[in-house]
């Protein structure tokens, strides 16, 4: 069984490999390219522990390759961290936390296409996690997971999806999911884990307009003891619309059907999302939410539905200066034998990048964070108490680097 692995980076290092040395289809116009980048900023939060407030320097460093021809695009981005604290050195880590994403898509012909997705996060600690990603929790659904599950939580991230086209109107969808969750901080390193399989066809009335049905079943586990496995499944219709050139809509709504291994109850839940994309000249709005299965059962009980709703709005002010701002709301609600979890978290901010050349960065941006869970013991350092809000503060300057250090073309 994977789970009784220790190397957690094998696999993504497994899936790198296979991207990269799976021969593509067709060779015209190939290019590889490697890129060095790093990250260097200085922030201060306002809750870093119980006590109060601390300045604090991240240093980012890492990689990011790519391949691309007629029939394929495969990249690969690592990314390593180290940060230091002005007062509160027990928090000071180099080195122990981890990015690594692999992608690839396949043309594999006219009608077909396949793309697989890998994603590893490591042992981030929540400050770390929201001064270097590009994209704050109210942004992110993986960092607002992590943020709302444990301060030093790892996660890995496989996808599969099989796209075809049947003619003019019809085209179908295959795809696989697993992801694995464990919790760093703990003594007994519990993990769990969970896969998904769907199916969905849809029928093109227009270039603009689709709509059809699907099936997607969910199977979620954990390898603490006591904790019962859930099984979930769910009927749905997708479609998507757009609307306007400049308006574009994307939805699916059904029904989550769950059972707990060792229950005969049934759970029965409305379950569904939505997506709105409106682009201007220079700004761009996008706007999502919606009730999903819990993928992994580490997140409190062995299963349950995930909640959320998030906005952002970008807006160009000069080709090279770009403002954004965003807010967000995750929920995560399972519940077990005997144990259970129902933990918000509420975000928001906003921020300047000005990219200088090419090759260079700067930004500046504010976060907060604000969660709430009715679980006795502590997600966040953000100094709240069992059933009580917190609430943390963050201002962070820096800037990214990312420099073109190879490319080679061939024909």
């Amino acid at each position: 069984m994977i789970m009784k692995t220790k190397n957690y980076l094998g696999a993504p290092l497994l899936v790198a490999l296979f991207i990269f040395a799976l021969p593509a289809a067709g060779h015209a116009d190939d290019l590889f390219r490697l890129y060095a980048e790093g990250s260097l900023s200085g922030f201060y939060g306002d809750k870093i522990n119980n006590k109060g407030g601390d300045f604090a320097g991240t240093l980012v460093a890492g990689f990011y390759l790519d391949y691309t021809s007629a029939a394929r695009y495969a990249s690969l981005h690592y990314d390593t961290f180290a940060q230091l604290f002005a007062h509160n050195s027990q928090y000071d880590r180099a080195g122990e936390g981890q990015f690594v994403r692999a992608t690839d898509d396949e043309n594999l012909s006219p009608t077909t296409h396949l793309r697989l997705n890998e994603l590893y996060f490591r042992d981030s600690p929540t400050v770390a996690g929201i001064v270097t990603s590009n994209q704050g929790p109210e942004l992110n659904a993986v960092a607002a997971a992590l943020l709302l599950a444990n301060d030093r939580a790892s996660e890995n991230q496989f996808g599969v999806e099989l796209l075809h086209s049947w003619g003019r109107n019809w085209s179908s969808e295959l795809s696989f999911h697993q992801e694995i969750f464990w919790n760093n901080g703990s003594n007994n390193n519990n993990m769990s884990y969970g896969e998904s399989i769907g199916i969905s066809t849809e029928y093109h009335f227009s270039d603009r307009f689709s709509v059809g049905p699907g099936y997607r079943f969910y199977d979620s586990g954990s390898t603490a003891p006591g904790q019962p496995g859930e099984e979930t499944q769910w009927p749905f219709v997708k479609a998507s619309w757009q609307a306007m050139r400049n308006l574009y809509l994307e939805g699916m709504v059904g029904v989550l059907i769950s059972h707990t291994q060792g229950d005969s109850r049934q759970a029965v839940n409305p379950g569904g999302w939505g997506l709105l994309e409106y682009n201007l000249q220079r700004a761009r709005l996008k706007l999502y939410g919606g009730q999903e299965p819990l993928m992994t059962s580490g997140l409190g009980g062995a299963g349950g539905i995930t909640r959320s709703a998030r906005g952002a709005i970008f807006y160009d002010f000069t080709q090279r200066l770009t403002g954004n701002a965003g807010a967000g709301f995750d929920e995560l609600q399972a519940s077990g034998h005997g144990t259970g979890v129902d933990a918000q978290l509420i975000s928001w901010g906003f921020g300047l990048s000005d990219r200088v050349n090419k090759w260079l960065e700067v930004y500046a941006r504010f976060t907060q964070l604000r969660r709430e869970e009715t679980i006795s013991r502590q997600f966040l350092s953000t100094g709240s108490e069992f059933g009580r809000q917190g609430t943390g503060n963050y201002i962070v300057v820096g800037f990214n680097v990312s420099v073109e250090a190879f490319r080679w073309s061939w024909q």
